[in-house]
């Protein structure tokens, strides 16, 4: 993606490098009740954040609750 910026009286191209042109992300992608799809994206608006930046902090604290033996339900339940 470029962008262009104007310095002094000369058009500059500027290169953006998006999370979707990264190579250290990539895209998840799954189905979730439109109830609460809608109450994620005003949350992410309210709080000024992206969907993206919302979802990367749920994921991290979800895996770290994983990780946590207190967390995980025995096999035998």
């Amino acid at each position: 993606m470029s962008t262009y910026a104007t310095i002094g009286a000369k058009m500059t191209d500027i290169s953006v490098v998006t999370k979707r042109d990264d190579p250290n992300y990539s895209q998840v992608s799954g189905y979730v009740p439109k109830d609460l799809a809608r109450r994620f994206r005003i949350a992410c608006t309210s709080q000024e954040i992206s969907q993206s930046e919302a979802l990367e902090e749920a994921l991290e604290k979800w895996l770290e609750e994983e990780k946590s033996p207190a967390t995980k339900k025995s096999k035998e339940d």
